[in-house]
């Protein structure tokens, strides 16, 4: 009996290593992979990853719009209201070329959004640094979405 309940236990554990090495395995060459983690929250195949991690960018980054539509009379900050604008658009767009399963114009609108949050970091960089200090909790958030979209494009590797 002991012997028996040995063997379930030990093929318990197996099956759950197993899940659990799985369920990893979509983040495991990610560029920022504790960073992925935490946005796909389990995800175990790429397509759903993606899904995830562009919803997740959707949302942040109409926080992030909002956020930075506070900043009155920054010419350099209204460069990143019109990138988020933009990066909006393209995420839409992501969602769309997910569904209907079409990977090129996924990674081209993938690759746009991570370069309207560059070049939001940019615009910030050349305001000098009383912008960038006004600006650090952005210029933070934003780059925290730029490793987002740079996970999610590794992820559109992995789609077949």
């Amino acid at each position: 009996m002991a012997q028996q309940n040995l063997v379930s236990l030990f093929l318990i554990a197996a099956i759950l290593l197993c899940c659990q090495a799985h369920a990893s395995d979509v983040c495991d060459k990610a560029e920022y992979v504790d960073l992925c983690k935490s946005v796909v929250k389990g995800a175990t195949d790429p397509k759903a990853a993606i899904k995830t991690s562009l919803e997740f960018l959707l949302s942040e980054t109409q926080r992030l719009k909002a956020s930075s539509e506070k900043f009155k009379n920054s010419q350099f900050i209204d460069v990143c209201t019109e990138n988020y604008d933009s990066a909006i658009d393209d995420l839409n767009n992501s969602l769309k070329n997910l569904q209907s399963n079409d990977i090129a114009s996924l990674q081209i609108t993938l690759s746009g959004s991570l370069s309207f949050y560059e070049t939001c970091n940019d615009a910030v960089a050349e305001g000098g640094k009383g912008v960038v200090k006004v600006a650090s909790k952005l210029v933070k958030k934003d780059n925290k979405l730029k490793h987002i979209a740079a996970n999610a494009l590794h992820f559109a590797t992995l789609l077949k």
